[in-house]
């Protein structure tokens, strides 16, 4: 990654901590063991992270030919219609939190709740017959992560 990528994602990492009571928020590189299971098991998308209580995204990545503010749009309509998706536990491959600019994903952001809590959204496109359809991962600031599957949406 190169130092001009590096300087917005430390940038909104920064202003993720300040909004999380100024503590220290690791989306990069915390994986939770793999003996502690599955957090979020039998929880849907909305029981671990409300569509409504997302008071900030803050948009690191976007491969799309839309306007930012349409892709953020696309985003949390996505979230609101997965809203009553349950969780799965991510696969081998989906174990990395944000990928940085990685060539794998489509969007990453960084969601701020009203109550402080930070978490990062990766979306990849779908793979073989599920090319209609996305699939998403998100994180918090404990390291769980939790993926789920997204209607696609058209690029801008």
């Amino acid at each position: 990654m190169n130092a001009r990528a590096w300087s917005p994602l430390l940038a909104v990492l920064g202003m993720a901590a300040a909004t999380a009571g100024a503590a220290d928020v690791d989306l990069a590189k915390a994986l939770p063991a793999d003996r502690e299971g599955f957090a979020w098991q039998g929880r849907t998308l909305a029981q671990v992270l409300p569509v409504d209580a997302i008071e900030r995204l803050v948009l690191l990545k976007a491969v799309t030919s839309a306007p930012a503010a349409l892709d953020m749009r696309n985003l949390r309509r996505m979230l609101r219609d997965a809203a009553a998706t349950p969780l799965q536990a991510p696969a081998p491959g989906e174990r990395q939190p944000l990928q940085a600019g990685g060539a794998d994903t489509v969007w990453e952001a960084v969601l701020l709740t009203r109550d402080g809590g930070v978490f990062g959204l990766v979306v990849r496109p779908g793979q073989g017959g599920q090319a209609q359809r996305h699939r998403a991962c998100l994180t918090d600031a404990a390291g769980r992560r939790g993926c789920f599957d997204i209607a696609g949406v058209a690029a801008g």
